[in-house]
């Protein structure tokens, strides 16, 4: 796919490998948000739901220049006139300090949901602390971070970094006002400097309208964004990752047959929220969890 790097010709053995060990096990294998290059390597037999759509941003010759990127633009300028100042690190990096700050932000964020933070495809300070993983910060003058991304690395063929992709994104409340944009903008600025390929603003998860007969798997994903929304707001996220007029690639859930759709219904419920209870499950309407 334009802009990724070239397919590995070990993943149709890897994906193979995968299924034999997961059939053995006596597990339904399944693989999900995954690209064109891995719907190619399964059986032909196997089936495929679209999920979601990546959101690519290319990076070579990025300018923020015309009315399109006013916001991004705007951002900057602010953040210039309040003294706002973008670092990229690493979590392990930064001091004990700042450290407590990101924590403290994030247990902000969820303390008031009535649901866990959700993991799998969607990241946590723990994924953050990978040494791997890049760390943007807006810090105020006073010092006080006021928002925060993580980055993973997207590797190519060879094994050196082809671009990187958005995992987490927090907001101090009551901090500067358009630090998403900020961090987003200042991120890509860095990226394009250092000769990355892509920036990935990663799936919104839960967004995608399933076709006619997607059956278990569409009534999930509508009750767990039903239930999600007003906690994680895919829907304005997805509209916000719009100011950075991004190319869409289509991501599937890849599986063997419809028998299987129950058993990974369940399996993605536990995997998104995997600390929840069942009281917590059954107060958000997501019977299913239960074998419904």
């Amino acid at each position: 796919m334009p802009g990724w790097p070239s397919p590995s010709p070990t993943r149709p053995d890897s994906v193979r490998e995968f299924i034999d060990d997961a059939e053995r096990a006596g597990l339904i294998p399944c693989f999900f948000s995954c690209n064109e290059a891995t719907r190619a390597a399964v059986p032909p037999t196997w089936r495929s739901l679209i999920v979601a759509d990546d959101t690519i941003v290319d990076l070579p010759g990025l300018a923020f220049t015309g009315k399109a990127w006013n916001s991004v633009r705007s951002s900057f300028n602010r953040a210039e006139r309040e003294q706002m100042t973008f670092r990229m690190s690493r979590v392990k990096e930064e001091s004990w300090g700042v450290r407590q700050q990101l924590r403290a932000i994030s247990e902000s964020w969820v303390g008031d949901k009535g649901l866990p933070e959700m993991g799998f495809t969607l990241g946590t300070l723990v994924e953050a602390e990978d040494p791997e993983v890049r760390l943007a910060l807006a810090i105020a003058p006073n010092g006080d971070v006021d928002g925060f991304l993580s980055w993973l690395p997207v590797y190519g063929p060879t094994g050196s970094i082809h671009g990187w992709t958005l995992d987490l994104m927090r907001r101090r409340d009551g901090g500067f006002p358009p630090v998403m944009e900020y961090l987003i903008g200042s991120s890509a600025k860095l990226f394009s400097e250092e000769d990355a390929q892509i920036m990935s603003l990663s799936g919104a998860p839960l967004t995608h309208e399933y076709p006619p007969g997607a059956g278990v798997i569409a009534a999930l994903s509508a009750k767990l964004a039903d239930a999600l929304e007003p906690v994680y707001g895919f829907q304005s996220l997805h509209r916000f990752k719009e100011k950075f007029h991004p190319r869409y690639e289509t991501m599937y859930l890849l599986y063997r047959d419809e028998s299987d759709l129950a058993r990974i219904g369940l399996g993605l419920t536990r995997a998104f929220l995997p600390t929840a209870t069942l009281r917590q499950f059954a107060d958000a309407g997501l019977e299913l969890v239960k074998g419904g």
